[in-house]
């Protein structure tokens, strides 16, 4: 094991915005945790944390690591962030704007969902499974979560709205290799989609319904005397469309990033995949593992509001600091042969939805959905392999997820 140096030497090179590294992060991010645990990157300006429980202690001490200058490394955290963008909100408001939301997302409550989403999980299967081929990305790993997160946000869930929101939010994640700006669409898109939510929580307002945006709408602040929470007009900038627009961003790229993880490693190891198909009380078990191997969200931005002395190195105040949690969880001080898949492993915690006062709002949400795609899917697609080239996703510098995973596999009949 690598001694602790602090800093590193200028052949550690991490440049989080570079196509080639996004490509294959992983053995940057060993030489990082080896090398170089506090890593000051002099093109950017930011340091990074890697090895697991420096960034575990980080996450969950938000009093010297805030998040007011964004959570995300590129100009998003400037442009797209605003007031209600709860994961960029410090205390005391962050608690109050997050309680507003927690009840939906707490776990006896998801678990209700979980016959709908079998329903969701069961009709897309159904449409490729009798082809013998499909593009589990786009079929199933996408369509998953925009069906059951925009049914419990209260989005539409048919027509064109719809299908206007879907382009919108990936519109929002444009991205050009190699830059931190924002695209003209991801512009667009942003006025675009803060408007039309604008919209949407008027007409609940007055139409209220059994939804998300409905208990936003509706909803008082204790912490101010009883006062609501929505003002009697709500426009693109009013804090409680930020705040459903930051729920209408994470719902969705997150969990199909864990899907496609799953889906990818399941036919890379065919033989861990027939044993959860033997035996599906294995699944949930399999879902911690994918998130582990390839957390969705990679790295978070904070900024540091103090010196902070680590591994002989001063990171000093006022500086953005990165929580790699990409790097932390292939990390061989908390997991044994980090860099194996392996649903069998004994569980350990891992920091794929972060910790403390950031940890992830849907994670409930993101588990009970790639667990049950998995129950409904694996049976189906059997022997599946990959048949063609991955492709992954245009977002920004922090996510890692795929676009496009073809396979090809012994076509069944639909479900009865």
């Amino acid at each position: 094991m690598a001694t602790d140096i602090g800093t590193d030497t200028a052949t550690v090179v991490y440049d989080p915005f570079s196509a080639a590294f996004q490509d294959d992060p992983f053995p940057v991010y060993k030489r990082l945790r080896d090398e170089a645990p506090v890593h000051h990157s002099e093109e950017w300006d930011f340091w990074a944390l890697s090895r697991f429980d420096d960034v575990r202690a980080a996450a969950r001490d938000p009093e010297t690591y805030l998040s007011f200058e964004g959570i995300d490394i590129d100009d998003t955290a400037k442009d797209m962030s605003a007031p209600g963008f709860l994961p960029d909100i410090d205390n005391p408001r962050h608690d109050r704007l997050r309680r507003i939301v927690q009840r939906t997302f707490i776990p006896r409550t998801i678990a209700k969902l979980e016959d709908d989403v079998r329903r969701v999980v069961t009709d897309l299967v159904d449409r490729f499974a009798g082809r013998g081929e499909a593009d589990i990305a786009q079929e199933l790993s996408w369509p998953i979560p925009y069906a059951v997160f925009f049914d419990l946000l209260g989005l539409p869930t048919t027509g064109s709205d719809r299908e206007n929101l879907i382009r919108r939010s990936h519109g929002l994640k444009d991205r050009e290799p190699d830059d931190p700006r924002l695209t003209p669409l991801a512009w667009d898109a942003l006025h675009n989609t803060k408007d039309h939510l604008a919209e949407i929580l008027m007409e609940r307002r007055r139409d209220p319904r059994e939804d998300l945006l409905t208990t936003l709408v509706t909803a008082e602040v204790e912490d101010f005397g009883g006062a609501p929470y929505a003002p009697q007009r709500i426009t693109r900038d009013s804090e409680i469309v930020g705040l459903a627009f930051v729920l209408f961003m994470a719902g969705v790229e997150s969990t199909s990033a864990l899907l496609s993880t799953a889906f990818r490693e399941l036919a890379r190891h065919p033989d861990q995949r027939r044993a959860l198909v033997a035996d599906p009380a294995k699944i949930p078990a399999a879902v911690e593992e994918a998130l582990r191997y390839d957390a969705p969200l990679q790295v978070a931005g904070r900024t540091s509001t103090r010196d902070v002395e680590l591994h002989g190195v001063t990171i000093p105040a006022g500086k953005r600091v990165l929580l790699v949690y990409g790097a932390a969880n292939r990390d061989d001080r908390q997991f044994d042969d980090p860099d194996r898949f392996d649903v069998f492993r004994p569980q350990k915690r891992h920091l794929s939805f972060s910790e403390g006062l950031h940890g992830c709002l849907g994670a409930p949400l993101a588990r009970l959905e790639a667990k049950v795609a998995l129950e409904v899917a694996l049976p189906r697609l059997g022997d599946y392999e990959i048949s063609g080239p991955l492709q992954r996703y245009r977002s920004t510098p922090n996510m890692h997820v795929l676009d496009h995973l073809p396979i090809s596999f012994t076509p069944t009949r639909r479900s009865a």
